[in-house]
């Protein structure tokens, strides 16, 4: 295969490639190889600092021969070596030069170090070269096999070259040229076997890094896809404590929750169905859990994460927004009733049309008398069947809205005008109390001035004052519990009793003789539609209060307000 040279950069980066492995040292890799680096050079600095003990206690003499002794070389050498040894922690600091010249120039500083202090110790025989093993085998931790082969073979003609000199120089100098050649073969040997063990542990670390990056890029992608779920997941161990949420969990509960906090503690009645579940999975309430102000009722869903632990498995809780859900199935049931209603209120149309012209008729002709009664009445029920012909044909063609941030305080101003200028009222009639006055919901605006019209349109029609003694007052705020944007549309009205406002929100419930008893109902839907609650609060002052709980817009700031 062909071979490849090391390349270094400016930076200090390697990229070590041979014939063999072709593998390249990723950012990661390089780091590591600095710190391993170093760590070898601390080696190196305790080794020369032994030399210099060794010399300075006169320990040398104790196993070196007085006749093959140089204590000048062996001091000026072992001095060299620590200053080498400083030298090497500014450059590896720095990372300059490169770590491929850096090995290379320190295995070099090594090979000249301890050839010169064996020399001044009586040659091959003092066991000095033994240490050239371990740094000529740790090159391959940063080398390519060539390269460190290279270094083997070159210290092997040194010491070889070392001995040759020895034998020229010293006269009582004995030969051991057997000894420097096994001694060149071991560093020899070590470097091949290194080499082929370092690069198995690249390939190793290659691999492992690269399972690393693809499972951290899995565990991520995951992360992302449950967290922007539009269903609610929670992770829940079998002691019944909350080990994860994404955020439409937290969304749908109000922020209530608390990571390995009780679930208990969140909602009581979605801990009871939790443990209903883990006793009897078969037979499990399908019906909603419902929390209290505005947040949606919730459809729970179990699934065991280890199904093989059974009861001691954690457990997926998913849950969805009841209201989406009945929102769906709405769809699908008023897309056929929608065209058998619509035929219907053609066919009732045109007779109601025909029994209204004759009406009308009858009318111009008797001015006075009984029978003039009589054509009211026809007059007054004609329009009330046409209305609940209108208002059917209104709740089965309801679209889901479109949701858009609305800025509530001015939109309430606005529609304040265009209501009291259309019904004849004073602006002063409606008052409005925003707080925060930057409250920003989301709702689609045409089915929210629906919603508006609907509720105040009930406020001056069943009010027992006059028209011009009708007051409204329309406030709002921001939950403090659940964070959530809500207004209340409060009335001087009678009020409405206990019995009676269990069925308001009821198709064709009514408690007037001229009503269709499905304004609230489409009221209701309309804002259920839109991911918004209704709720009848009770007055104990009298008057009427409806209270409308919005989906908070992703620009409101976090300013609060309180609610009792």
């Amino acid at each position: 295969m062909h071979f490849v040279a090391n390349s270094t950069s400016a930076s200090g980066k390697i990229a070590i490639l041979d014939a063999t492995d072709n593998l390249i040292l990723n950012p990661e890799q390089q780091s590591r190889s600095w710190h391993y680096l170093r760590l070898f050079n601390y080696f190196r600095g305790a080794l020369a600092l032994l030399f210099l003990t060794l010399y300075f206690n006169g320990w040398t003499e104790l196993f070196i021969r007085p006749s093959d002794y140089n204590p000048e070389l062996f001091l000026w050498a072992s001095i060299s070596y620590t200053l080498a040894c400083l030298a090497f922690m500014v450059t590896l600091n720095s990372h300059k030069p490169g770590l491929d010249a850096q090995v290379i120039l320190q295995v070099c500083v090594d090979a000249v170090a301890i050839i010169a202090l064996m020399h001044a110790s009586g040659g091959i025989r003092s066991g000095l070269g033994m240490l050239l093993i371990i740094n000529i085998s740790l090159t391959s931790l940063f080398l390519s096999r060539r390269v460190t082969l290279f270094l083997a073979a070159a210290v092997s003609l040194a010491l070889l070259a070392e001995h040759i000199y020895s034998q020229l120089t010293n006269p009582y100098f004995h030969e051991a040229y057997v000894q420097t050649g096994i001694l060149g073969i071991v560093i020899f040997a070590f470097a091949t076997i290194t080499s082929f063990i370092a690069r198995k542990l690249r390939e190793s670390e290659q691999i492992a890094s690269d399972r690393s990056r693809e499972l951290k890029s899995v565990v991520q992608m995951n992360e992302h896809i449950i967290s922007s779920m539009r269903t609610g997941i929670i992770v829940v161990n079998p002691d019944g404590n909350i080990e994860m949420a994404n955020n439409a969990a937290e969304s749908l509960l109000g922020h209530k929750l608390q990571i390995h906090g009780p679930i208990q503690q969140v909602l009581p009645e979605l801990y009871d169905r939790f443990i209903e579940w883990q006793t009897s999975s078969q037979n499990i309430q399908q019906t909603p859990v419902s929390q209290g102000h505005g947040l949606p009722d919730l459809q729970p869903g179990f699934s065991r994460i280890e199904p093989e632990k059974g009861r001691y498995s954690p457990v997926l809780v998913f849950l969805e927004d009841a209201s989406q859900l009945n929102q769906r199935f709405q769809q699908v049931r008023l897309a056929s009733l929608g065209r058998l209603t619509a035929s219907i209120a053609h066919e009732i149309r045109n007779p109601l049309a025909a029994i209204n012209h004759a009406s009308q008729l009858l009318d111009e002709a008797i001015e006075t008398g009984p029978d003039k009664k009589l054509t009211d009445i026809i007059n007054a029920q004609v329009k009330r069947l046409n209305g609940v012909v209108e208002n059917v044909l209104q709740l089965s063609r309801q679209q889901r809205g479109t949701p858009e941030a609305i800025e509530l305080l001015p939109w309430l101003h606005k529609f304040r005008d265009e209501y009291t200028s259309s019904q004849g009222l004073e602006p002063d009639q409606i008052k409005i109390q925003i707080h925060p006055d930057n409250i920003r919901i989301q709702f689609d605006s045409t089915q929210l001035h629906q919603v508006m019209w609907n509720l105040c349109g009930n406020a001056v029609s069943h009010n027992n004052k006059d028209t011009d003694h009708v007051r409204i007052k329309i406030q709002g705020g921001i939950t403090q519990d659940s964070s959530q944007p809500f207004i209340d549309v409060i009335d001087n009205g009678p009020g409405i009793d206990a019995d009676t406002a269990q069925q308001i929100f009821d198709p064709f419930f009514t408690t007037s003789t001229d009503g269709t008893g499905l304004g609230l109902y489409i009221t209701k839907e309309v804002a259920e539609s839109n991911r918004a609650k209704i709720r009848h609060i009770a007055q104990p002052s009298g008057g009427t209060c409806f209270r409308i709980y919005f989906l908070q817009a992703m620009e409101q700031l976090p300013e609060q307000a309180s609610v009792n």
